[in-house]
């Protein structure tokens, strides 16, 4: 029985870090992020959530778009909307450089509409339970680091002469752990 777990627990290992070294395609990746947090983010594809969202447009697509005089490309924009009503949109995205990339765009909410203190509310509200998250995680790291720790000492098929140092930090919406 533990064999099998082990087993188990050894290709979700594996399968995770091919995972993690798994390219993308060519293209162009656009995360649209709001200021501040919390805009619902609309567009006229299939991209929608509460910031961020990330659109992706495949690099034949791209090529496929005609260039203007400066060389330019023009993609259809985006809308956010805060939970106050409050709303900025950007029509279109121009990109006049490479389109093969990771890319950032950050929808500021104009502060002198009405219902900031709503919003500022929200905001808060995500970053608390983004934080609350991030110790979930860190609590689920430490406990499956001791549960292995545990079964490493009384199985001698996984211990290891080797000394790892590891630490994790987030990157966005990922927890990355860095071994040595």
């Amino acid at each position: 029985m533990q064999r099998r777990i082990l087993r188990k627990l050894f290709f979700l290992i594996v399968v995770a870090c091919f995972a993690g070294c798994a390219t993308n395609p060519p293209g162009m990746t656009l995360t649209v992020s709001s200021s501040p947090d919390g805009a619902y983010i609309t567009s006229s594809g299939p991209v929608s959530g509460i910031a961020p969202v990330m659109a992706f447009w495949r690099q034949q697509v791209l090529d496929g778009i005609k260039r203007d005089a400066q060389g330019c490309i023009s993609l259809k924009g985006f809308r956010a909307q805060w939970v106050s009503g409050a709303v900025t949109e950007l029509a279109t995205i121009r990109n006049c450089g490479n389109t093969d990339g990771y890319f950032t765009i950050v929808l500021r909410r104009d502060m002198k509409q009405p219902g900031l203190e709503k919003d500022m509310q929200f905001a808060l509200n995500i970053q608390t339970l983004k934080h609350q998250k991030a110790q979930a995680e860190a609590a689920e790291a430490a406990a499956f680091a001791q549960m292995w720790s545990a079964m490493s000492a009384t199985n001698p098929l996984l211990q290891t002469q080797q000394s790892f140092n590891c630490s994790s930090y987030r990157v966005g919406q990922t927890l990355q752990t860095n071994c040595q």
